[in-house]
């Protein structure tokens, strides 16, 4: 059965740790938040209580979203912890989990084997359509679906509740940003199969984030703010 186990922080410790004080505390705010959007896509897939079909794969497309978003900040914490050979030399101190998953994340960042795809799957969602409303892709969007007279009709819902409504025209432009136009997955394919691939690779994504951070910090919290 999982455990845990809490440690009081000295703040005034870790400030008087050096430089580092400020990163690590970023990267437990990008733990807290990445982790946070993981549980709730996990609880949409898994135990849906949305009025509606429409609203639960409305808000799977946010959380997947979501975790681009925070995944493309927390690797910006990772390249600098790269860039400081104290903190380096604590990562070999960590488990061997530890240490793949931060070479994981090292890999995709520029330079990196995997930096193209890290860039296409995961960076330009967050600058595209996590927090921003593109006009050109959205109006790219639109045309594409009008030129599709035989697919599925576009809908919005009205309700009586704020709760109840949802415009599902909305969820079907995103769907079609981050699959036609980010990840490039042309019509021939089998959407479904090749959006599902290009979506595990963020999921890994953030399971090498998680997995790394939370040892990393605690190990760094033992070592130089522990009450």
């Amino acid at each position: 059965m999982p455990r845990t186990r809490t440690i009081y922080v000295d703040v005034q410790r870790l400030i008087n740790s050096g430089d580092h004080a400020s990163l690590i505390v970023r990267l437990m705010m990008a733990s807290n938040d990445l982790a946070l959007a993981n549980i709730c896509l996990s609880h949409c897939k898994n135990n849906p209580s949305s009025p509606s079909k429409q609203t639960q794969w409305g808000a799977e497309l946010y959380f997947v979203r979501l975790q681009c978003g925070h995944l493309n900040e927390g690797l910006k914490l990772i390249q600098e912890i790269q860039g400081i050979d104290y903190l380096k030399d604590r990562i070999d101190r960590c488990s061997q989990y530890a240490q793949a998953s931060y070479a994981k994340l090292i890999n995709c960042t520029k330079g990196g084997n995997e930096w193209s795809e890290f860039n296409q799957y995961v960076e330009r969602i967050r600058h595209k359509v996590t927090f921003h409303y593109a006009n050109k892709e959205v109006s790219k969007s639109l045309s594409s679906l009008a030129s599709k007279p035989t697919a599925t009709i576009p809908n919005i819902n009205a309700g009586d509740h704020i709760t109840l409504g949802r415009f599902g025209l909305a969820d079907d432009i995103v769907d079609n940003i981050v699959c036609r136009q980010i990840w490039k997955i042309p019509e021939s394919a089998n959407l479904q199969e090749e959006a599902n691939k290009r979506a595990d690779f963020g999921s890994k994504l953030c399971l090498a984030f998680l997995g790394f951070s939370s040892e990393f910090i605690t190990n760094y919290i033992l070592e130089h703010a522990a009450k």
